[in-house]
């Protein structure tokens, strides 16, 4: 049997933390910057009073061969953080640091450097080895605010690369774990479900850290909204009581009705939990148990949200979903009531999607993804403890056509139970977290909340409505307002939505689709454009140039080289315009 093996986001910084999960002070204030009336504390280094904006300074990176792509790598990660709507999170980058590679928390400037010489840090007080990364920070005693925040990434043990194309290689995305820090440094502790970019652990490859989930955006926008954000989202707050008692650490996810997951939290000590910044809307909501810590198998436990989560209660069943209204502006309650009893099972491993017929000598992970309109692929989970027969497994969220239930009874990976299903995902399914669900003789149930991610067609993390492909293949970083959908950087008329489209080069004037030439022959009117291979376009045409609705032109022409055209034989007895459009 393989397993993944998912190397640990350190719990950052020396604050603790609750929520999708804020990091708490003991006085119960959430660390954050002041982006608006900034504290006069706060090192004018760290934070630039006039711009409003986290000062941030690149250190080492890992591969002089590859520097430039690296730097561009922590900038387009800056750049996904600041690019969230409606919220006031700005970052500057302040210039290459020169003062050498360390954390040093006393010299007022934030730094972000990849460590390559060795995983002792922080003048010798701290090791990160065995981790990908760490977000050191100091805050003010009283009020919780951020004065600076360092983050290093470990080059020593492990290996980084920046090609967002390149889905599955043998080394850790720079992207993913950075977000992941910087979230940290804004705030965030780690997340009671599986997907987020704040989960405790990462994988190889460009896994589900990056870019960032429902729960990052939610967060960004409860603490860093913008103007009247708030009052037209809303928030939920309750109590978990076992018994008549308090219960710490258990998981509380809300999905919309279709089974969207829409964020996760965990219950305080006092059993409170809040949500906040969530459409409004109808919503389930449930209570699940997180792992326990012994057996060390499982997939979120306590310590790995937070310290102050060491000792949740885990001793209890899940409950049903409870709908509930959300009313903009308005802190909703719903509270829950959970049985004093252990779970029959659990689920503590998810196989890695593989088409079909299944070969099981892949790995099992953590947060596994697949993208929309794939099919037939092979999912499901595993456990010691699941039922070898009579279990359904269902997988929570729209678009879904699930088939073919299979049971493993300690067959596969080792004596693990498992339960595997068929899966094909519509083209048009909504992108996001989907939570495995195993259910027998009606009543019992084992949940991996999140712990599937269904990937758009096309990625845009930085939420402006551009595919970042095309982002990333001509602005360094792809989060430059240069690249914005917009911008029209070479001057040539045409905005980067417009390229984008016509598959040209929004940097080079000289490339951009254009009509060449109308010219009369025996058979009609020869229209010539330029265009791209491979590229599909429709002539249109009309006899007033004023008014009157543009025709198509015969079928879509599919171009083989930088020229394409069109014979058309009913241009022979009239004055005609034509246009060209470049189809998606």
């Amino acid at each position: 049997m393989k397993r993944a093996v998912a190397t640990l986001l350190l719990l950052a910084g020396v604050a603790t933390a609750e929520a999708f999960n804020y990091n708490y002070s003991t006085n119960n204030n959430p660390a954050r910057w002041r982006f608006v009336n900034p504290d006069p504390l706060v090192p004018t280094n760290s934070f630039n009073t006039n711009t409003l904006a986290i000062r941030y300074y690149i250190g080492g990176v890992f591969s002089a061969t590859n520097a430039a792509a690296e730097v561009n790598a922590i900038r387009n990660v800056f750049g996904q953080w600041q690019s969230i709507p409606n919220t006031v999170i700005k970052f500057e980058e302040a210039g290459q640091w020169s003062s050498g590679y360390d954390i040093n928390l006393s010299d007022g400037s934030n730094v972000v450097f990849i460590a390559t010489n060795s995983t002792i840090v922080n003048g010798g007080l701290s090791d990160i080895s065995g981790i990908l990364g760490r977000c050191f920070f100091s805050t003010s005693a009283s009020s919780n605010i951020f004065r600076q925040v360092d983050i290093v990434l470990n080059g020593v043990e492990l290996d980084w690369y920046t090609d967002f194309n390149n889905k599955t290689p043998p080394y850790f995305f720079i992207e993913g774990t950075l977000a992941h820090e910087i979230g940290h440094g804004l705030g965030l502790h780690h997340s009671a479900v599986g997907g987020p970019t704040m989960m405790f652990a990462g994988q190889e490859g460009v896994d589900s850290q990056a870019g960032l989930s429902v729960d990052e955006i939610a967060f960004a926008r409860a603490l860093y909204s913008t103007g009247n954000t708030l009052t037209n989202l809303a928030h939920l707050q309750g109590t978990i009581t076992k018994a008549g008692a308090s219960v710490l650490g258990a998981a509380v996810v809300i999905e919309d009705l279709n089974g969207n997951l829409a964020g996760g939290t965990a219950s305080l000590t006092n059993g409170t939990y809040l949500m906040n910044a969530l459409p409004p809307g109808t919503y389930n909501v449930r209570v699940v148990p997180l792992d326990p810590v012994f057996p060390a198998d499982g997939l979120i436990s306590g310590p790995n949200i937070a310290s102050r989560f060491n000792t949740a209660d885990t001793n209890f069943l899940p409950t049903t979903n409870t709908l509930v209204t959300l009313t903009a502006g308005i802190t909703n309650t719903l509270n829950f009531s959970v049985s004093n009893a252990s779970p029959l099972y659990r689920i503590t491993y998810i196989l890695v999607p593989i088409p079909n017929p299944p070969v099981y000598d892949t790995a099992v992970g953590l947060t596994v993804g697949l993208t929309v309109g794939q099919s037939n692929y092979t999912v499901g989970v595993f456990s010691d403890s699941l039922p070898a027969s009579g279990a359904t497994i269902g997988i929570t969220g729209d678009g879904l056509t699930i088939s073919s239930t299979n049971f493993h009874p300690g067959t596969v990976f080792g004596g693990l139970n498992g339960i595997t299903v068929t899966l094909s995902i519509a083209s048009n399914a909504t992108p996001g977290l989907r939570t495995f669900v195993v259910t027998s003789q009606g009543t019992n149930r084992a949940y991996a909340n999140g712990f599937l991610e269904i990937l758009p067609a096309v990625a845009d993390f930085n939420f402006d409505g551009l595919a970042d492909v095309f982002q990333r293949l001509y602005f360094f970083p792809f989060t430059t307002a240069l690249g914005a959908p917009l911008a029209d950087p070479d001057g040539d008329g045409m905005n980067n939505f417009g390229e984008n489209i016509a598959g040209t080069n929004p940097t080079n004037a000289a490339s951009l689709l254009q009509m060449q030439s109308v010219s009369m022959v025996s058979t009609g009117a020869v229209v010539r454009w330029s265009s791209v291979a491979a590229k599909r376009y429709q002539l249109l045409s009309r006899t007033n140039l004023i008014q009157g609705n543009w025709v198509s032109n015969g079928a879509p022409v599919t171009a083989t080289n930088s020229t394409a055209q069109f014979v058309d034989t009913s241009g022979t007895n009239e004055n005609r315009f034509y246009r060209v459009q470049a189809l998606p």
